[in-house]
């Protein structure tokens, strides 16, 4: 009891201290209860963020806790791990400001998984594909009038007037005639649109893959976790009894 009157006091007497652990904390949500959601499997990309947006406010706290000399606040300090490597990890794995669930995708930072840059630059880039695509086939053609297209019924095909027919290379394969044009398609064209296709879908199965490792990777260190979350929950404790001490003037017990 008197560990905890000595840290109340020398908090109470300084208010630069005081005020500097309460702006600290004040950026710290519910460690426990965040890493409950986790280990549950119910938690979504916002709370992995919000955990990680929690523990980035640990190093500042306790650099501040560093500055209070009862014993009581050197053994918080002690017991508070600043989990950088954890903060670092989900920060580096998620976006800043990912959606809610998994469902859509875009969850995931750039530079985190090659497989799934790749798709999306094939997903995100597919009109300056296409119109690479359609400039090379005029040229290695000479027809000048010659389209790259999609529809949802035939996917992507190359049309062709009918008066170009004579042009055609041996390499197109007819997809669908028409009353004055030809539509083929190619290897390339083929590839490129299963790709395409299946760009969305992949990326989300990754993105998914991902998240579920960076949730084991968290739960990994989740002792490390609980253990600072009550080192925290002291020092909330300490500050705020330290606050009200100094605001209605309540004086120290004598035990």
């Amino acid at each position: 009891i008197n560990d905890r009157y000595e840290a109340v006091a020398a908090a109470c007497d300084d208010l630069i201290v005081r005020e500097e652990l309460r702006h600290n904390l004040g950026g710290i949500l519910d460690l426990e209860r965040l890493l409950a959601r986790i280990s549950l499997d119910s938690a979504g990309p916002r709370d992995v963020l919000a955990l990680a947006q929690s523990l980035r406010q640990l190093p500042a706290l306790r650099g501040t806790l560093g500055r209070l000399t009862p014993r009581l606040g050197r053994t918080c300090f002690d017991r508070l791990d600043p989990l950088t490597d954890v903060c670092a990890k989900i920060a580096g794995t998620l976006l800043p400001e990912p959606p809610l669930t998994l469902a859509e995708g875009g969850v995931i930072a750039s530079g985190v998984d090659t497989d799934l840059d790749e798709l999306r630059t094939v997903s995100q880039s597919g009109r300056q594909s296409i119109a690479a695509i359609e400039e090379r086939e005029r040229a290695r053609t000479g027809i000048g009038s010659l389209k790259v297209r999609f529809n949802s019924v035939f996917g992507y095909y190359i049309e062709i007037t009918k008066s170009n027919l004579g042009s055609v290379p041996t390499d197109y394969e007819r997809k669908q005639t028409l009353v004055n044009a030809e539509r083929f398609t190619t290897p390339e064209l083929k590839d490129y649109e299963t790709r395409v296709l299946t760009a969305h879908e992949r990326c989300i199965e990754i993105e998914k893959r991902i998240f579920a490792e960076l949730r084991r990777s968290v739960l990994e260190n989740a002792g490390r976790i609980r253990k600072s979350s009550a080192a925290v929950a002291e020092i909330d404790l300490l500050a705020n009894f330290a606050h009200l001490a100094a605001l209605r003037h309540y004086v120290r017990p004598q035990l």
